[in-house]
């Protein structure tokens, strides 16, 4: 008999995917709606597949059915699934679509498919809910663990950079100790940076493949000095030609670097960094960092020197973005080295806590950065 996965298309399809995944069907019936297609949640199952290497373009079914009426609901799964396959196996995943939708597929499928399942939310197993056994007291892992692309895909947000991916990766790692230096060293070396910026943030937002930076600057610790050396960059006579890499690097992607090889230690299922994204409504953006444990999303964006340029209230708006804009289910971290987020009793301003509660994000104090690793275990499952 043939194996025929049935799916209840939804706003979540990672369940979806996940139970395709695990019982690799010969044929996908995706239950959708007029909304889901609109949004191309069924495109966005499918496109994630594809990265793990099951192709189901040309191996499903669309029921399309009325979600808020029953009566179509039932009519529809049994007159386009269970009587058309009817000598085959049918598996159910009843995760997904309206309670509507779940009532109708069990009452049409409760005696002619040869499993139902049901995901609960966020765990990565699977109930099996008939036939009525003592299977269901236990659960059935899902051992697929998404990448962040996959992850996004599975949501319909493109990521626009794929094949730059790995080769970020390599240059963040590439500078990992100078990374850890600068934040053992950073109040040190803090206004040497802020000079930095003001020479280079104009040629980065222009998007200079090189550029000449010659500054009037006049080294004052001992700290700057090594930087300098570290940099290859001569004390006496600050002048170099740097290219687009080492531009961003100074204006602040070396806070990002950072971060990402703190995560990159630790039991995660996935990092990237400078990963560029847009939405289904056009919407682009480059995320600092970005990493996937156990089938969740989080991301950590960074900010150095002092932001002057940043209001209160704006300083989250990527993690914002990401869940209203990209509409990502997605956890943030802020990592800023600008003390301005604090108060004069060097705790985290309310306004900032407040506005990252919000966001479902968290905020490490700025002396804290240090311990990055440590401290982002703390907030994220299965790190310890």
């Amino acid at each position: 008999m043939s194996n025929i996965h049935v799916c209840l298309v939804s706003d979540q399809t990672v369940p979806n995917i996940l139970g395709i995944y695990h019982v690799k069907p010969e044929r996908v019936i995706f239950c959708t709606t007029d909304r889901m297609e609109k949004e191309k949640r069924r495109d966005a199952i499918i496109n994630t597949l594809k990265l793990y290497g099951l192709n189901y373009s040309n191996a499903h079914d669309i029921v399309q059915v009325d979600q808020d009426c029953l009566d179509d609901c039932e009519i529809k799964f049994n007159n386009e699934i269970a009587k058309k396959y009817k000598n085959k196996k049918l598996v159910i995943n009843l995760t997904g679509g309206t309670k509507i939708m779940v009532l109708a597929a069990y009452n049409v499928f409760k005696d002619v498919a040869e499993q139902m399942i049901y995901t609960p939310i966020p765990k990565n197993e699977f109930l099996i809910v008939t036939p009525r056994t003592d299977n269901c007291k236990s659960p059935v892992s899902l051992n697929l663990r998404l990448s962040v692309e996959a992850y996004v895909t599975a949501y319909g947000v493109k990521v626009k950079n794929p094949h730059k991916i790995e080769q970020l990766k390599s240059t963040a790692k590439k500078n990992e100790n100078i990374c850890k230096w600068m934040i053992k060293s950073y109040k040190d070396i803090e206004e040497l940076l802020s000079e930095f910026y003001k020479q280079l943030n104009v040629p980065r937002s222009e998007g200079k493949k090189k550029y000449l930076l010659k500054m009037d600057y006049q080294p004052k610790t001992r700290k700057e000095r090594e930087f300098l050396e570290l940099l290859r960059i001569p004390e006496k006579n600050i002048e170099k030609t740097i290219l687009k890499e080492e531009i961003k690097f100074l204006t602040g992607d070396w806070l990002s670097d950072y971060c990402f090889n703190e995560i990159s230690k630790l039991a995660v299922d996935d990092c990237v960094t400078a990963i560029e994204l847009e939405s289904l409504k056009g919407t682009d953006n480059e995320f600092d960092v970005m990493f996937t444990k156990d089938n969740a999303l989080y991301i950590v964006e960074c900010k150095s020197l002092k932001q002057k340029h940043d209001k209160d209230a704006d300083i989250l708006f990527k993690i914002s973005a990401l869940q209203h804009d990209f509409g990502l289910r997605v956890n943030g971290f802020l990592v800023s080295t600008a003390r301005t987020i604090i108060d004069k009793n060097e705790r985290i301003r309310d306004s900032i806590i407040r506005r990252a509660e919000q966001c479902k994000s968290q905020v490490i104090h700025p002396d804290k950065i240090v311990d990055f690793g440590m401290w982002i275990r703390k907030y994220v499952k299965g790190l310890n």
